[in-house]
């Protein structure tokens, strides 16, 4: 019997229920800095110490909000009320309220503002992930807008409110970030009531009054983590996360998810014996309010460690929902097939690919370079639309958010599926990444900027044959992989490349944190991208074209230096072995 099928077999869905059905039915909702949440993470950590692990609970400030009141009436064409919750993280009203002109704009993306003057407006948009809750908000707020209401996602009929929080700005505030807080009042309503005020729009003039508040401040967060020691470890290890924190009920979002955390702990320190690698399990704090303050925290305390040691992040979350069929995994485009393989080893089908981009799933790892996964059961394009876009389930962030929305079989499929991750990457003697098809990414986000680079042409071209000898070292140094005396330098070489493609996953730099769900993410070379797009947009010899010229060189040499930094290790570690 292999490990894998050792691991499997203990894989025990008893447990994983008895612990959810904790967290759910005994906890409930646990919002950050509550007498909730430290009864969940006390729970969980003590939980990790009966298996034997090493576990304690990370204790630190964060920046948090709480929701308060919110009142919603349509003034004109009519009278009526609408039941209403405010979002946190939002500008409050003043006590009288505020009084506005309302219009709908469908997604919220930056399309649906062409042609429409929103300034002083409130605007109605729908809750889907494209884009996400914070960045509807961020483009409103940037587009003059006085206030927001969300519509949730599901059936026309549905009567739930999903409640979140819209602070774009991703972990703890610093000087300079804090700026790139909304500004804004933001409230949710239900779907129901979302479609009855979208259709008084498409018929005339809408007014509506509201009020709504929400609280800003400081906390200390309570953070559980855990370490399995492989007993052939070299160091290493694999990082695995699930947010505590959770709105309504919690049952997908995220007690299962931290239920199945556990029993994977408790697997590997069962056979840690057997583990070429360690193992670190940890439970965020601050991923649903505090924009991933719990996991930016911890990349920001053990970076060093992280940096040295981390060869991949797995996320666990919204996990089993029923009513999903498709197994679809996210991640990057150097664990691509590694990922897809394991779907077709673990389902027997082919599975869906998603690219990661910044957004929920305490992805706050791209600016260290470590790479992200992420794996759910998703529902059909037919079952999507039928739901108005509802990726999470019409049930998320509700009370309605109970354990009988999970579907037990699917829940078995996920914890085999992270169970055969895990005994891949703790046991292989080489790091999972594949560079030819890292390159190949890179050299076609490279394509597409040469593509739309207008007039800035000129000003970017001399990085072609940096591009050109990084793509080709990435190629050549897998000849290293296949020569047993020779893998321990390939790791280290492949870990090196992987921390220096920040360029390519984020615009904020290594050591930043991009919005949440920026749009600008899903771009070529992010950063670069923006900087041509704002010159060519500005005119020729204006104050903004000198301005965004400067910025394309700088960003140009920021590029420059991660590509040759790479070429650097690749070729002092080639010119070592000969």
């Amino acid at each position: 019997m292999n490990l894998y099928e050792k691991l499997v077999k203990e894989l025990s869905l008893d447990n994983i229920y008895e612990n959810m059905e904790y967290l759910v039915e005994e906890v409930g909702e646990r919002l950050s800095g509550t007498k909730e949440m430290k009864k969940a993470t006390d729970y969980l950590c003590s939980i990790l110490q009966e298996y034997g692990i090493d576990a304690c609970i990370d204790h630190f400030p964060m920046y948090q909000s709480y929701p308060g009141d919110a009142s919603l009436k349509v003034t004109v064409p009519e009278k009526r009320e609408i039941k209403t919750r405010p979002v946190c993280h939002i500008e409050s009203t003043p006590d009288s309220g505020m009084e506005g002109e309302l219009i709908y704009l469908g997604s919220g993306t930056y399309e649906d503002y062409q042609g429409q003057d929103v300034r002083g407006k409130i605007v109605l948009t729908d809750m889907n992930w494209s884009p996400g809750r914070p960045e509807k908000a961020r483009i409103a707020w940037e587009m003059g807008a006085k206030a927001l209401i969300i519509m949730n996602w599901g059936k026309a009929e549905d009567d739930l409110i999903q409640m979140g929080a819209v602070k774009a700005q991703w972990g703890n505030p610093t000087p300079d970030t804090e700026k790139e807080i909304v500004r804004l009042t933001v409230m949710s309503i239900s779907r129901r009531d979302g479609e009855y005020l979208a259709g008084l729009c498409k018929l005339g003039e809408v007014k509506v009054w509201l009020k709504a508040s929400a609280s800003r401040q400081w906390i200390t967060a309570d953070q559980p983590m855990g370490r399995v020691c492989g007993g052939k470890s070299n160091g290493q290890y694999i990082l695995v996360g699930s947010h505590v924190d959770a709105w309504g009920k919690s049952a997908i979002c995220n007690a299962s998810g931290n239920a199945l955390n556990l029993e994977l702990a408790r697997i590997c320190q069962k056979y840690r014996e057997e583990l070429h690698r360690d193992v670190v399990f940890a439970f965020w704090d601050g991923h649903e309010i505090a924009e991933g303050g719990g996991s930016t925290w911890y990349c920001d305390h053990y970076w060093k460690e992280m940096n040295e040691n981390c060869i991949a992040y797995i996320n666990i979350d919204n996990l089993a929902i029923k009513g999903t069929t498709i197994p679809g995994v996210e991640g990057q485009p150097e664990l691509k097939q590694f990922l897809m393989d394991a779907i077709e080893k673990v389902w027997g089908v082919k599975g869906q690919w998603n690219h990661a981009y910044k957004g929920g799933g305490d992805s706050s790892f791209f600016g260290i370079g470590v790479p992200y996964v992420s794996f759910a059961t998703e529902y059909t394009e037919a079952k999507l639309k039928e739901l108005n876009y509802a990726f999470y389930s019409p049930w998320l962030h509700s009370d309605s958010d109970t354990i009988d929305k999970i579907d037990r079989e699917l829940l078995a499929g996920h914890g085999r599926y992270f169970l055969y991750l895990l005994e891949q990457l703790v046991s292989s003697p080489l790091v999972p990444y594949d560079l030819p098809a890292l390159a190949e990414d890179i050299e076609g986000q490279w394509k597409a900027i040469c593509a739309r680079a207008g007039r800035a042409k000129t000003l970017i071209e001399d990085l072609e044959e940096v591009f050109r000898k990084y793509t080709a070292a990435l190629v050549s140094l897998t000849t290293l992989a296949s020569r047993q005396e020779c893998q321990e330098l390939y790791n280290k070489l492949a870990i090196l490349c992987e921390r220096q493609t920040v360029m390519f996953r984020s615009e904020s730099g290594r050591y930043g944190q991009d919005s949440c769900c920026a749009l600008q993410t899903e771009n070529p070379i992010p950063a670069l991208d923006r900087a041509i797009k704002k010159y060519n947009q500005s005119e020729v010899g204006s104050h903004e074209f000198y301005l965004w010229e400067t910025q394309i060189l700088k960003v140009k040499n920021m590029v420059y230096d991660g590509l040759n930094n790479s070429l650097e290790y690749i070729g002092l570690g080639l010119s070592a072995i000969k």
